[in-house]
């Protein structure tokens, strides 16, 4: 098998239907051979009657995966998986019609040493937030786009869930998803990482991640996640993230097990949030950093650091 997609899903099944419509019409090269893995992670609506529904215009390949969980459900899809390019995507998007042929076309140019990824457009349910909340948002509400030009990303570019690609051996190599990060309805708290999680370890074994300006999608954002509480809810888990993840490699002074300066950088942030809050200025960026630190240190003083490691079953 040349290529499989993969596509995790819960409880969605209107925009997982969009979303296998268009992949429907997606241009595969002649000759190559795909299939497209739609991950059930314990639905309780008529997901398996809709992608029952287009069995007869795609290659799929259903598989349940009952603990919930967004990096078990990947995993779950990767273990069944028998494609040498993995392309991921979610459950809300519509891709062009170029998108696959574009990431096989970058494959085969570059088959060994690199991982892809693509530019994303936000599709907005209502109307787009205002700007002041756009440059809080987490990348998958504001979308991304590095550009026209095919390149390596810098050390500070990322590629998210909803568009990317990675040759199945370095997925394998890599140890695939680790099942403590990632969105888990069950868990009672927001949870971010996975995809960063697994490019650290992709780029450790000396992965490139190489920006494919054509390979284009556009992500559904629905309403609800255009609001200040959904980007101050992902800010503060990216901030245990990052905390957790670091552990026992931060350096310089420390503070209560916490690096020093970022409670420098908290209390400079948690002032100037204060400040604006009173002038009434509608600028959020400050009250967004502080959240980050604050879950930062946190994580950081908690000393139970989560390694990176094999996530797979």
């Amino acid at each position: 098998m040349d290529i499989s997609l993969l596509v995790a899903t819960w409880n969605n099944s209107k925009r997982l239907a969009i979303t296998l419509d268009a992949i429907a019409q997606c241009r595969v090269p002649a000759g190559v051979t795909w299939e497209l893995v739609v991950v059930n992670n314990n639905c309780t609506d008529d997901t398996d009657a809709v992608v029952a529904s287009f069995s007869h215009r795609l290659p799929l390949l259903l598989v349940h995966e009952p603990v919930q969980g967004l990096s078990r459900a990947r995993n779950a899809g990767l273990a069944a998986a028998s494609g040498d390019l993995i392309i991921f995507t979610d459950d809300d998007v519509r891709p062009c019609p170029e998108w696959i042929s574009v990431y096989w076309a970058a494959f085969q140019k570059r088959p060994k040493g690199h991982y892809f990824g693509g530019p994303i457009e936000s599709e907005f349910e209502g109307s787009p937030p205002p700007k002041e909340l756009l440059e809080v948002a987490p990348a998958s509400v504001r979308g991304l786009d590095w550009g026209q030009s095919e390149r390596a990303l810098t050390a500070s570019e990322y590629f998210i869930a909803p568009n990317w690609a990675c040759p199945a051996a370095a997925l394998r190599s890599a140890g695939g998803f680790c099942e403590t990060f990632g969105l888990n309805p069950a868990s009672g708290r927001v949870s971010v990482g996975e995809e960063t999680d697994l490019m650290h370890r992709l780029s450790a074994l000396g992965m490139i991640p190489w920006y494919l300006p054509e390979a284009k999608l556009k992500h559904w954002v629905p309403e609800r996640k255009c609001t200040l509480g959904h980007a101050a809810a992902r800010a503060a888990a990216s901030g245990r993230f990052s905390g957790e993840t670091a552990g026992v490699a931060f350096v310089g002074p420390r503070l209560f097990g916490a690096p020093r300066w970022a409670f420098r950088a908290a209390a400079q942030s948690g002032v100037e949030a204060l400040v604006y809050f009173v002038i009434r200025r509608r600028d959020y960026k400050p009250y967004v950093r502080w959240l980050y630190l604050r879950e930062y240190i946190r994580a950081a003083r908690a000393g139970r650091p989560r390694a990176s490691g094999n996530g797979q079953r």
